[in-house]
């Protein structure tokens, strides 16, 4: 379970704090671990706080180059990034157009008011973003272990310094969390089927 903790940094006397992107999946991935703690999933879990992602996926590339566990037993990733505001309240898992397999794990995981959404993840879709490389998730499709990416879509504050603990909407943001869980959940019970369709 991987988020990135950087940021922008201060640019121009601003400072840039990214409540969205990425403070939120690095509290969303801290809220999932203390329910793992107080409730210890079937599977063996590694939670990263990742740096250097808006420089080039840095921190999760050093990470699959010297992980902390066996790289063949690293069965599937999962991947916060922005996932605390949508004025829609829409939630993307993005990663099953690779991976089909995993949809039928997060079939029943949306909790409200998130509105679970799949894409994100087709090239050539006219209209649509591919995120398979904007994030960091990317390495670990690169080195052929499947993932999910939960995020939403860019809006007004994305990349601003504007996005601060104020703008994030807090009753989609404790949903996302909860969903996130509960994907989790569906991926531990599941987990040597994952294993075994890498």
């Amino acid at each position: 379970i991987t988020a990135h903790f950087d940021h922008l940094g201060v640019r121009d006397g601003q400072i840039f704090n990214g409540a969205d992107d990425n403070a939120s999946g690095v509290a969303a991935m801290l809220a999932v671990a203390a329910r793992l703690s107080a409730n210890p999933p079937e599977h063996s879990m590694v939670l990263a706080a990742l740096d250097a992602e808006e420089s080039g996926l840095n921190g999760s590339q050093a990470f699959l180059k010297d992980p902390p566990v066996a790289r063949d037993a690293i069965v599937m990733n999962v991947n916060l990034d922005m996932v605390a505001r949508d004025a829609k309240d829409v939630l993307f898992a993005s990663g099953t157009s690779h991976y089909p397999f995993l949809k039928a794990y997060l079939k029943d995981v949306a909790r409200p008011p998130v509105v679970l959404r799949y894409g994100h993840d087709r090239p050539n879709v006219k209209g649509e973003a591919d995120w398979t490389r904007d994030s960091d998730q990317y390495p670990f499709h690169q080195a052929g272990i499947p993932f999910v990416y939960f995020g939403v879509e860019d809006d007004e504050e994305h990349h601003r310094a504007t996005d601060d603990a104020g703008t994030v909407t807090k009753a989609f943001f404790i949903g996302a969390a909860n969903t996130i869980l509960a994907a989790i959940r569906a991926f531990d019970a599941n987990l040597e089927a994952i294993g075994a369709r890498r």
